[in-house]
């Protein structure tokens, strides 16, 4: 894959996930946000920059890792790619969060949930935004 090619995915891929990032905490699970609202940094706006630069590595591995192992590039494997993905980032994050913060079960199974449908969305966006390799 061209390196130009592979920034401008990821850079897509970015701002759709600034987007559904703000439509599920902010809109969709406002109520969990506020359940948690509590644990908040104080100073949260600081660290916006980390967040999205988290948000970008994380699509920087989920790009390079499509491009790496997906075969034939339809739309089922670019599913299964997904779902393998938000498995194992809502394993390490929501699942963990549950286990380290004192947040309702039903708060970490609603953000499992959302991963769910945010790495599906993704998935397919690169089953359609990236072509199958040259065989």
């Amino acid at each position: 894959m061209r390196t130009l090619r592979f920034v401008l995915v990821t850079l897509l891929l970015a701002v759709v996930a600034l987007a559904w990032n703000a439509l599920v905490h902010l809109v969709l699970l406002r109520k969990a946000r506020s359940a948690v609202a509590h644990l908040f940094r104080v100073d949260l706006q600081l660290y916006a920059g980390i967040s999205v630069g988290i948000t970008v590595a994380l699509l920087v591995l989920f790009v390079w890792g499509y491009t790496r192992f997906a075969r034939d590039r339809s739309l089922r494997e670019a599913s299964r790619y997904g779902l393998y993905f938000a498995l194992v980032a809502g394993l390490l994050a929501d699942a963990n969060q549950f286990v380290l913060y004192p947040i309702p079960a039903w708060v970490a199974a609603a953000w499992f949930g959302a991963g769910l449908v945010e790495f599906q969305l993704y998935a397919l966006l690169l089953a359609g935004l990236l072509p199958p390799p040259r065989s």
